[in-house]
């Protein structure tokens, strides 16, 4: 039997103070080489809310809770015929809005054209961040996969965990927390120049895409091997340069999102929650420096910062702060202290292809994707199925800003491969 209200974790109305500069919300796209059954694939749905009961219920923003609602697959599930296979005909479904006061949390579409069917999934960040999303994913994938195999199959998972920052920092010694809560703050501060010239518009949200291959992807990864430093490194370091290049600023400094699940004991089980630090790399680009000069200085502070615990001062005074003040101080604190970066990156890591499995079904392309953001915010996703890295921004913009952050994206892989080889 499920409770009436639900409280809501601290990181839950973290994100619901992001809403000011963007909706929160993760996108999955996965394209199917065929038909799927939305039989099997509803029934799914409905037994997934047994890990995740948020999923059923809206936010109460006045009491900060979760509120039970008696939502089923049928409000969570849409089928939808269209025509056309081209990119254009699926990609808006993407930019579903969720409404979380009074809508489920999570909305998936099976969009069905005469040959292929193409999921799109679209969860509250309130209830997940990028990581927890794949976890829901996958156990998605496996329900989905029994109720196929057999028609009578209806076990409900239970809630797989925790949802608080609690479980990861009862893993810290006394000692440990007071070293965090008095080192020195990582956060970053972003020089305001660093913006897109985009004009914006608000009724008019827009993705854009673009993809590097298996092959030069598998050539880029043996690249930074031989190098020492990693392909986020790499994707991160084009990222900066191109943005240097757009705005002529010397310095830049980009969040980078940390999964603090790295903190959890071996075997503990995590609940499908956010659990999110940020790293910031913080880039000063020389005149006439070259694209290897860039990427080792970009590489030493990420494996600097990685060997530190110092991203979790910020989650671990913000857990802090929400269980000992008032709601509304919480949130002028956390404005202020931490305000929302303009410019930032996410790298949503890799799709495991042998998870992320409908039955037998082949999937011909998957990725994840971020918040549609309110310019001038501007925000770069990435994430890899099957040896294919895709890069895609989503923003409220005109067709001018499409081509725009189309461009942008374009170079930043141009970038990349003009200088791996």
């Amino acid at each position: 039997m499920y409770r009436k209200k639900i409280k809501a974790q601290a990181f839950d109305c973290m994100q619901n103070f992001y809403g000011t500069v963007q909706e929160p919300r993760i996108r999955c796209y996965v394209r199917f080489h065929d038909h799927i059954s939305e039989t099997s694939l509803k029934k799914a749905v409905q037994l997934s809310v047994g890990a995740i009961p948020e999923l059923t219920c809206v936010f109460d923003k006045k009491r900060h809770c979760w509120e039970k609602r008696p939502f089923t697959a049928e409000d969570m599930f849409c089928l939808i015929n269209i025509s056309g296979e081209g990119e254009s005909s699926r990609f808006p479904y993407l930019l579903t809005a969720i409404e979380p006061t009074c809508e489920p949390q999570i909305k998936i579409l099976l969009l069905r054209d005469e040959r292929h069917d193409t999921l799109c999934l679209i969860i509250n960040h309130m209830v997940s961040d990028g990581a927890g999303f794949k976890q829901y994913l996958y156990l998605l994938c496996d329900l989905y996969s029994k109720c196929e195999k057999d028609a009578k199959f209806s076990k409900s998972p239970e809630p797989l965990g925790r949802r608080n920052l609690n479980q990861l920092l009862k893993n810290l010694s006394f000692k440990e927390k007071l070293a965090i809560l008095f080192s020195k703050s990582n956060y970053g501060k972003p020089d305001p120049a660093i913006v897109l010239p985009l004009t914006g518009d608000s009724s008019h949200p827009i993705i854009c895409r673009t993809q590097i291959e298996k092959e030069q992807f598998n050539a880029i990864r043996h690249f930074t091997n031989d190098c020492h430093v990693s392909v986020n490194d790499m994707i991160l370091t084009a990222y900066i340069r191109v943005l240097h290049q757009i705005t002529g600023c010397k310095k830049i400094t980009v969040p980078c999102p940390v999964d603090l699940r790295k903190y959890k004991k071996e075997g503990q089980q995590c609940g499908i929650c956010n659990l999110t630090g940020n790293y910031w790399c913080d880039t000063e680009i020389a005149p006439g420096e070259i694209f290897s000069e860039t990427l080792q200085k970009v590489s030493g502070q990420m494996r600097s910062q990685k060997q530190s615990n110092d991203c979790l001062k910020g989650p671990m005074l913000f857990h802090m702060l929400f269980h000992i003040l008032p709601f509304s101080a919480v949130q002028k604190s956390f404005l202020r202290i931490s305000p929302v970066p303009v410019t930032s990156y996410s790298n949503l890591g890799i799709l495991d292809n042998e998870r992320l499995c409908f039955g037998g079904h082949e999937i011909e392309d998957a990725f994840i994707s971020t918040a549609v953001k309110k310019v001038p915010y501007f925000q770069l996703s990435v994430s890899t199925y099957q040896g294919r890295c895709t890069l895609t921004s989503s923003l409220y913009g005109s067709e001018e800003d499409r081509k725009l952050v189309s461009g942008v994206l374009n170079q930043i892989v141009q970038e990349i491969r003009l200088n791996f080889a």
